[in-house]
């Protein structure tokens, strides 16, 4: 029995989500079906992490295990000749039997990113958030340093979220700004269903102004999801890194 630890970059929009669903397209769902038309083996692929719907992934990590070892190179340009054009194996190695991608992560970085210009170029359409309204992009980093720390983040997850412990510790939380293009970067040891979005879309509701900076404070401190702001669409969203 061999491990394999695998780097993927996909585009979300044509899946729902990482985690495979019944009738439904799926990023592990297409990386099992290429993995056993090549092996033969019904695998178990298991991520770092259960991007949504439409979430996209720059390094998404996994893990899977074959009971017969095959060469590095020829599996992996095996895998990306029958994966689809949107998911990419971008490295591949063997792992220590025990390794496990998603109980093994130590924090994971998102990205989520902005086009705050007046008119979209078409080669960024489904890979950006655009807002025409101008941002107030000092008064949404003012917001996102708040963030930092270790919190009880249940009033930036989704309402149908069920954990048994909803803290979280924020390790980066920070806006940048170049030209038309505003990037928020977060970095945590996990994150709760929807706390990404859920944050983008409360920050957004202060970039203009429709509530201060203060509020991140004070939706934290309520544990009220019905506090925060709208869910961030998901196609701005990136999972960009994951440490071990």
């Amino acid at each position: 029995m061999t491990r394999y630890k695998v780097i993927l970059q996909y585009v979300g929009t044509r899946y729902a989500g990482w985690q495979i669903q019944k009738d439904q397209p799926t990023v592990q769902g297409q990386l099992r079906d290429a993995l056993h038309k090549l092996t033969g083996e019904v695998v178990t692929v298991i991520g770092a992490g259960r991007t949504d719907s439409g979430v996209h992934a720059m390094e998404q990590v996994g893990h899977f295990t074959l009971s017969q070892e095959t060469a590095l190179e020829k599996l992996c340009r095996g895998l990306n000749g029958v994966l689809p054009w949107d998911i990419r194996v971008m490295q591949l190695d063997p792992a220590q039997p025990k390794f496990h991608a998603q109980k093994d992560a130590l924090k994971k970085r998102y990205e989520y990113r902005i086009y705050n210009g007046p008119v979209l170029p078409p080669f960024l359409y489904g890979y950006v958030h655009h807002m025409t309204h101008p941002l107030n992009v000092q008064a949404m980093q003012e917001a996102a340093e708040s963030l930092c720390q270790s919190h009880d983040f249940s009033g930036f997850a989704a309402a149908s979220t069920k954990v048994k412990n909803p803290t979280r510790t924020v390790f980066l939380s920070r806006i940048q700004e170049r030209g038309y293009h505003i990037t928020y970067q977060v970095e945590g040891d996990g994150f709760l269903h929807h706390m990404v979005r859920n944050i983008v879309g409360t920050l957004l509701e202060i970039a203009v102004e429709k509530r201060p900076p203060t509020d991140i404070l004070k939706i934290l401190d309520s544990k009220d999801r019905r506090m925060a702001g709208p869910t961030a669409p998901a196609h701005g969203l990136y999972l960009m890194r994951v440490w071990y």
